[in-house]
């Protein structure tokens, strides 16, 4: 999932960027690469621009791209002070001693809470992240409710996990988020770097269970904003996604359907929702329900070549022999050159002529065979199995010109050979 560059690298933006902030940029980029010196270069940062300038193509730019962190680390006043680290490791360690001795003694706790936000500040400062980490902690196990060490070491983990995310450093990247969601399990931008994570690390399990939670916080939003057209393609490719990679799963077809029509639920006319949902069901076999599901399709596009397709052997499966046969010759009619139309027709015939011949209906089995002639004259398949039908049927002169048209094309047909070799020894 995802792509190597995407639209906000290319831009130099980063992910949630204002529409300012984006046209900024793009201007910028085009003065330093005009279109007349810098052809391929422009027309990859007009494609970024024009990405994410559009809320659907947007949403799907964002649904694979990592969520930086927002904000930034927070300290008051008196914990930014310019003190030696020698005198602050002095005192820092008589108040750890004290509070062993008193473990109570509030006036304590506070002086070293201080002390430790003090020291956090100098390691913040020097990007010394896991000694910083480490007296957010300390204060936390002092006082569980403190708002700065909390907010910070939140902060902490998600900034250090984007930065190991970016380098395809996923699993580090996890263990930093999932602590951070622990802390604040309402951050749905943190859960959707989680659930992207899993992904590229190869756990798809995990990451669907993320990916789901994620799409309910989505939904609720939706559900405040019914026309916000970024909101539905983010849940709808989601949807998408899982669909797919459930529809080629032979166990998992159910939770196919269930992905594609909760896309519906949101877009009743998703083309390629109901078209997924129709192959799915052709797949299980569920003829009718197939149908049903194609047809709506054709009332939407009643031109569309492939639903056609798809309908014909829907139907031929059902037992609607002729309606199968009429869905494949309106393909043709829309599209006379269709291959899979074609195809389908070819297919459709062979079949059905040899499960009639197979039941002793050799006439309209026959039917079928010579209506091949029509897309495939000159094939020694179909002349021999014509000649083989009328040998069953027991018409020896139309079975031995049948065969003899086989040698005519292939003069080296092997069963051709011996067929008239048998018709001759009856004779």
């Amino acid at each position: 999932m995802g792509r190597d560059k995407n639209s906000y690298s290319i831009l130099n933006v980063r992910k949630g960027a204002s529409d300012e902030e984006i046209k900024r940029a793009y201007v910028a980029l085009v003065k330093k690469y005009d279109p007349e010196n810098h052809v391929e270069q422009f027309m990859i940062i007009k494609d970024a621009y024009e990405r994410l300038r559009d809320p659907k193509k947007r949403a799907q730019e964002d649904l694979y791209t990592f969520n930086p962190v927002e904000g930034e680390f927070m300290f008051n006043k008196e914990e930014r002070v310019d003190i030696s680290d020698t005198e602050l490791q002095g005192k820092i360690k008589q108040l750890e001693m004290k509070l062993r001795e008193s473990p109570d003694d509030d006036e304590v706790k506070k002086s070293l809470i201080r002390l430790y936000m003090q020291r956090s500040y100098k390691k913040v400062k020097r990007k010394l992240w896991s000694e910083a980490i480490s007296d957010w902690q300390q204060i936390l196990n002092i006082e569980t409710t403190h708002h700065f060490a909390r907010h910070n070491l939140i902060y902490a983990y998600i900034y250090l996990g984007y930065s190991y995310a970016i380098h395809g450093l996923y699993e580090e990247a996890l263990e930093l988020w999932e602590q951070a969601l622990q802390m604040n399990p309402d951050n749905t931008a943190l859960l959707q770097n989680i659930a992207l994570a899993y992904e590229l690390a190869g756990n798809r399990e995990k990451a669907r269970t993320y990916w789901m939670e994620v799409v309910k916080r989505w939904r609720q939003e939706l559900d405040k904003k019914p026309d916000d057209e970024y909101l539905k393609t983010l849940i709808i490719e989601v949807h998408k996604h899982y669909g797919s990679m459930a529809a080629t799963d032979k166990r998992d077809k159910e939770s196919a359907l269930q992905q594609y029509r909760e896309i519906l639920k949101i877009q009743p006319d998703d083309f390629d929702a109901h078209y997924q949902i129709a192959a799915t069901l052709l797949d299980e076999q569920k003829w009718d329900m197939a149908i049903e599901e194609l047809n709506k399709l054709l009332q939407l596009n009643p031109k569309n070549v492939d639903v056609l397709n798809m309908l014909g052997w829907a139907l031929l499966n059902a037992g609607q022999v002729d309606a199968a046969f009429n869905a494949w010759k309106k393909s043709l009619q829309i599209d006379p050159k269709n291959a899979a139309t074609r195809d389908n027709l070819i297919r459709a015939h062979l079949s059905l002529g040899k499960r009639l011949r197979e039941n002793g209906l050799y006439t309209p089995a026959l039917v079928h065979f010579k209506a091949l002639l029509k897309y495939l004259p000159r094939s020694p398949e179909v002349h021999f199995e014509i000649g083989s039908t009328y040998l069953l049927r027991g018409d020896i002169p139309s079975a031995y010109n049948e065969f003899n048209t086989v040698l005519k094309i292939d003069p080296r047909n092997k069963l051709a050979k011996k067929a008239l070799s048998e018709l001759k020894l009856k004779r």
